[in-house]
């Protein structure tokens, strides 16, 4: 594996060796002090004026541009609060050093309107980032209902689906949640709009991240404050739904002076909502089971956020974070079913009950981060290490009565079940800048992670209100997981291509004791390696049309509660447990992306993936209407995906966003279920300039169909509405938004599909909402630039539940 690997750098380094021509200076003001971060950018001096270097200054206003031709140029120098600057030079020798003297705007800074707006969705090579600051659309919505003004991305039962696939990643600020489940919901709808600046999608993520994130990653960017001494923000929105109201509400301050630099962010979120599922299934014997199951919701979370950065020299820092959330969740639900035999009404049965459900998690995250920059061309050594500790409790409790044949029973049972998850990460990763289009990252992370899961369950004596131990139901899970990872990528131009190459490999060691009535043990070790291959292809001189092809392979591993042998009931005709020797699903996708002036994308997607987990039912034998669950790897999956973005600008004020994909996708599960479905995505973002700084937003989609696992959700159609309006220069904003205008989002209807029988199923939510909000934005001091606290363990919170 060494020889491969030096084999690899070998010619890596061979294709970057030609010669530059460097140009160094320092930028300082008119008192000869240093200017910070100012953006250099260096011209042709001709008509076109095309950049052909740039780069940010270090904070001592030191910076570096390589241009391969000499010639002459024009080197331009732009900075907050300083008047632009420039100065026609002549590059004649390998290494020239030319100073800039920088003069300050007489403008007060706070009276500087900037005008620009990114656009609300861009494509970089091996991402999309949608801006999702200033947009009047995101008022008053949590990240996760953010997430679905994204192209490509719908979200159904809680669960994120990019071009059809479960998203299995999410990341905040470049550090992995080790949260999924209802905690991660949870936390997603706890982390506000008003603090994300944008959102970044990873349908194929480089080898940089986990090879668990075959679904892809959702990155979100938060807000960085900008501004030394003391500021920040603070933020209200009000939730009306259909029937019942919410509120959010948060705060955020930074606070710089000298080298210490710190801040803390707290939001809280509260939300009252209904659901009503109804579900209908037959039995191999003729019998139908029908449901109706009724539940008021409260949703609470309070998050935290905190930490300090120290300057150790102006090229290095070091960081210390803490991230916590502690969510709390009622679930008062009532349950109505019936099994009914039309050629036998005699074995008819009716049970109805109260279900009410109880739980609360807390996230604890530890991070500690060190940033080295190694030279002036950006090359950086970072060092990070995150210490989580996760734990949650369910209290369910059921009270039902069941007539059958004539005879009611009354039937009372509770249980209890607490998890706790510890996780250790530590991640070193060197990036080499040879110039200015080529570099080599290369990486190592370990991970380290403890399981604790127990079940303790209680049923009520027949005869009195005293509540008896359930030993055969009890249990105890422990789940412990070592994985050692590296890899290398490589990002440069070759040929007149722009190449991203990498390679990671992950070596996995994982245990799982179970105690129940007796004890078993499971055990695996494997190793696997996961390419992947980004080339893109300028087709014209103007540089807006291009061609790009994408390849990679990932992996998803079982969630640790998949791997739980024991039986659980999930209700009174259907049983589940996990499955100990359960392997990780390999997936292969390939893809290839056509920009035209660099807005218009045309991309087409094969994907294949083996050894997929499939959650298969079937009949109990010699019990027909019972029914038992158990996931195992029996299935392939595979889709052909063509998508077009298109934004179209109407007017000066009224501009779009459109995007439209077509699947054909086939899933195979022998002995479970076997289908095929074409699914059509179609959405649109518009966005309106009313007057100044007044805008506003409609967003509006339609899905033919969702496959999640194996049910297929049928047709889905939403609209919503936002309006924005900045006063006090730009410091207050009041936004108003509306959520399903139409009301045509209420009812999700769709089936489940099995071997033996069908399973159809509607879900009424209060999906319908009205939000005011409010952002106030306060700054005390000088102009600073933060740094970014990343985290190690982006990889593994995501199989947490």
């Amino acid at each position: 594996m060494k020889y491969f690997l030096l084999s690899i750098f070998t010619i890596l380094f061979s294709s970057i060796a030609y010669s530059q021509n460097i140009i160094k200076g320092k930028l300082t003001d008119s008192h000869n002090s240093p200017v910070a971060f100012a953006f250099i950018t260096l011209l042709q001096n001709d008509s076109s004026r095309k950049a052909v270097a740039a780069k940010i200054a270090d904070s001592s206003g030191n910076y570096v541009l390589e241009v391969k031709e000499k010639g002459n140029y024009i080197l331009h120098a732009t900075a907050v609060g300083y008047e632009e600057t420039r100065d026609t030079i002549v590059v004649n020798n390998s290494s020239e050093e030319i100073n800039l003297t920088m003069k300050k705007s007489e403008n007060n800074l706070h009276e500087v309107s900037v005008s620009s707006q990114k656009p609300f969705v861009e494509r970089k090579i091996d991402r999309l980032v949608m801006n999702v600051e200033n947009n009047p659309l995101t008022a008053g919505k949590s990240s996760m209902e953010t997430m679905e003004l994204a192209p490509g991305i719908v979200i159904f039962n809680n669960q994120i689906m990019l071009n059809g696939i479960p998203i299995s990643k999410i990341m905040v600020n470049g550090k992995m949640l080790q949260l999924s489940g209802q905690s991660l919901t949870n936390y997603l709808n706890s982390l506000r709009s008003e603090d994300i600046k944008s959102i970044e999608i990873m349908a194929h993520p480089p080898a940089e991240y986990d090879a668990e994130s075959s679904g892809g990653i959702i990155n979100i960017i938060l807000k960085h404050q900008t501004q030394a001494g003391l500021n920040g923000s603070v933020y209200g929105n009000f939730v009306q739904g259909k029937e019942y109201p919410g509120t959010s509400e948060g705060a955020q301050l930074n606070f710089k002076k000298g080298k210490i630099g710190v801040f803390a962010n707290y939001d809280y979120y509260y939300q009252k909502y209904y659901q009503n599922l109804s579900q209908t299934r037959s039995f191999t014997d003729g019998g139908i089971y029908t449901a109706a199951d009724n539940a008021i919701k409260h949703e609470s979370d309070h998050d935290i956020r905190t930490g300090l950065t120290y300057d150790i020299t102006s090229k290095q820092y070091l960081a210390i974070d803490y991230t916590g959330s502690f969510g709390n969740d009622v679930e008062n639900w009532t349950a109505l079913s019936n099994v009914n035999y039309p050629s036998n009404p005699i074995n008819n049965s009716t049970s109805s009950g109260l279900f009410p459900n109880v739980g609360k998690g807390k996230y604890n995250n530890f991070g500690l981060n060190y940033h080295l920059q190694t030279d002036t061309l950006g090359s950086t050594f970072t060092l990070l290490s995150d210490y989580t500790h996760n734990s949650s409790e369910v209290n369910n409790s059921v009270t039902s009565t069941t007539v059958a044949n004539g005879i009611s029973t009354d039937t009372a049972y509770k249980n209890y079940t607490p998890s706790t998850a510890k996780i250790f990460t530590a991640d070193a990763k060197y990036l080499k800048v040879f110039n200015t289009k080529n570099s080599l990252s290369f990486g190592a992370k370990i991970s380290s992670t403890s399981i604790d899961n127990e079940a303790s369950f209680q049923y009520q004596s027949p005869y009195g209100s005293e509540w008896m131990n359930n030993i055969p139901q009890n249990f105890i899970y422990d789940y412990n997981e070592h994985i050692v990872a590296g890899y290398m990528n490589y990002q440069g131009k070759i040929l007149n291509t722009d190449v991203q190459a990498g390679l990671r490999g992950e070596n996995t060691n994982y245990t799982g004791k179970l105690y129940d009535t007796s004890y078993a043990e499971n055990g695996k070790k494997y190793f696997g390696l996961f390419p992947s291959l980004f080339l893109k292809r300028t087709l014209n001189k103007a540089g807006d049309e291009s061609l790009t092809f994408i390849y990679t392979r990932r992996l998803s591993r079982p969630s640790f509660d998949n791997l739980n042998p024991h039986v659980v009931y999930i209700d009174n005709y259907t049983t589940g447990r996990g499955n100990p020797y359960l392997q990780p699903e390999y997936d292969n996708s390939y893809e290839l992306v056509y920009t035209l002036k660099n807005k218009y994308t045309f991309v087409t997607n094969y994907f294949y993936a083996t050894d997929v987990i499939t959650n298969g039912i079937h009949p109990v034998a010699g019990s027909p209407d019972q029914m038992t669950q158990q996931p195992t790897n029996s299935g392939t999956s595979s889709k052909w995906m063509f998508n077009a973005y298109i934004p179209i600008k109407i007017t000066k004020w009224w501009t779009t966003g459109n995007y439209a994909e077509y699947d054909y996708q086939h899933l195979n599960a022998p002995g479970a279920y076997n289908f095929s479905k074409n699914l059509i995505t179609l959405s649109t973002n518009m966005q309106f300039t009313l007057a100044k700084d007044f805008t506003a937003s409609l967003h509006t989609f339609y899905v033919n169909k969702i496959i999640e696992g194996n049910a297929v959700i049928d047709h889905l159609t939403r609209t919503s509405i936002g309006l924005q309006k900045k006063f006090f220069k730009q410091r207050l904003i009041l936004k108003a938004s509306a959520d399903d205008v139409f009301n045509t989002g209420k009812t999700v209807s769709g089936t489940f599909y099995y071997t033996d029988f069908n399973l159809n199923f509607q879900n009424r939510q209060q999906w319908q909402k009205f939000t005011l909000g409010f952002v106030y934005n306060f700054d005390l001091g000088k102009a600073f630039q933060s740094h970014k606290v990343e985290n190690s363990n982006d990889d593994e919170k995501s199989r947490l539940k």
